[in-house]
């Protein structure tokens, strides 16, 4: 039984057929600029539609309650397993197994601090700069993540890291990274149950083309593995990230049926401002707020719970019996008042 919601090519065939190059007429038919022009108002349409402003009269932005995802990072135990020498930046190990997931952990040894910079194979590793003093003979070290990757799709946490204690979940401390770097400060390395955690931008240039991504940083640093559960505001990719139109067709954009009218009103908004603001001035504009307000309403409405529990104040019993709070008396100097 087919759907109601929108799927990218509903979305294409709406926009080709505003824009004049008709509905019917086949993506990959179009020359380079209608294709691009089509692309453009959908992909524009879905980040507005995604990120709407505030609507009037209120003070923030609404989030939809269907870009909510759940995660869960493991942390790394200390490596210990082996001995190393170090000649400089050069460290040899002895019974080792480095690897890649290593370049950008910390190694302390001889009560140093480094960066692993380079990994030259499972007995060889490179830091970031040499040690004060080498270490000619066989020593023990460690190796301690202290960055995790977040999900590609993060764009921002929603409540607490929580880790799992027993039958309980522990939410850490949300703090910047300038409090972590504090922390780790104040003395010798702290290894424990994580109580702090950080949230800093991934390293990125305006000349790639990966998207901006995010880390977390903890401290303590985690003595062992613990499973990180949280909540977070998801990013969406363009429906039409694949390689040929023929495989992202049937794609269909986050949100579902009932927000299908938006964004497709959404999409044609930015139609009209590419080709028709002056001939129909706010037309689709008009009918965008609309959906947009109705939609704001819909999520609010049915994302919410029935109720946060019952309001145990006793009004709504027909007996009034004094409370606990009454009843209690009070004793100064062996005298007793009511």
């Amino acid at each position: 039984m087919a759907t109601l919601q929108n799927t990218f090519k509903d979305l294409r065939e709406e926009v080709q057929r505003y824009l004049g190059y008709g509905r019917e007429t086949g993506f990959d038919g179009l020359s380079a600029g209608p294709r691009g022009d089509v692309l453009v108002c959908i992909e524009r349409g879905l980040r507005q539609f995604y990120n709407p402003a505030p609507l009037p009269n209120e003070s923030s932005s609404h989030e939809w309650s269907f870009l909510r995802g759940e995660g869960v990072i493991a942390t790394v135990a200390p490596y210990t397993t082996g001995t190393v020498t170090v000649n400089g930046v050069a460290v040899t190990g002895s019974g080792t197994t480095f690897t890649d997931a290593m370049i950008g952990r910390i190694f302390h040894a001889n009560d140093e601090i480094r960066e692993v910079a380079a990994r030259g194979g499972a007995a060889a590793i490179s830091l970031d700069r040499a040690l004060e003093t080498n270490i000619t003979s066989a020593s023990s070290y460690e190796i301690i993540a202290n960055e995790y990757t977040l999900p590609s799709d993060f764009g921002g946490i929603k409540g607490a890291f929580t880790y799992r204690d027993g039958d309980n979940y522990v939410p850490l401390k949300l703090v910047n990274e300038s409090a972590i770097r504090m922390l780790r400060s104040q003395g010798d390395i702290r290894k424990d149950v994580p109580e702090y955690a950080a949230i800093i931008p991934a390293d990125v240039t305006n000349e790639t083309t990966s998207a901006q991504g995010y880390k977390l940083t903890l401290f303590p640093f985690p003595d062992k593995i613990y499973d990180l559960y949280f909540a977070y505001t998801v990013m969406p990719n363009s429906p039409a990230d694949d390689s040929s139109s023929s495989s992202y067709d049937n794609n269909v954009p986050l949100g579902g049926m009932v927000h299908s009218e938006t964004i497709l009103a959404s999409c044609l908004t930015i139609a009209e401002q590419m080709v028709d603001e002056f001939n129909n001035p706010g037309k689709m504009q008009a009918r965008y707020q609309e959906r947009l307000a109705a939609s704001i309403s819909f999520d609010r409405r049915n994302m919410l719970p029935d109720g946060f529990g019952y309001n145990a104040d006793n009004s709504d019993r027909i007996t009034q019996i004094p409370s606990r709070r009454r009843m209690q008396t009070v004793t100064h100097r062996n005298v007793l008042y009511p």
